[in-house]
């Protein structure tokens, strides 16, 4: 996976991620799903919940890294 070029999916909830990839699982394709982090409580989704929302969906969770601002990108493909 190279990071820099991949498609950004933000998204602000658990419920939220869990219908991109659902709709999206008949496609194989590389993106970084966006979160915000912990400052941003409202939008905050874990690490973990992002994890197992990608695996509960047939996705390949990578690397995890910092974003401007209060963004963390998880790096996620599909095959």
């Amino acid at each position: 996976m190279n990071s820099p070029t991949l498609r950004r999916m933000k998204v602000s909830s658990e419920q939220e991620l869990g219908n991109w990839l659902a709709k999206h699982s008949g496609e194989e394709q590389e993106v970084k799903v966006v979160t915000c982090n912990r400052k941003s409580c409202n939008k905050f989704v874990s690490c973990e919940r992002v994890r197992g929302a990608l695996g509960d969906h047939g996705w390949t969770a990578g690397a995890r890294c910092m974003l401007n601002g209060n963004l963390i990108g998880h790096a996620a493909s599909h095959a």
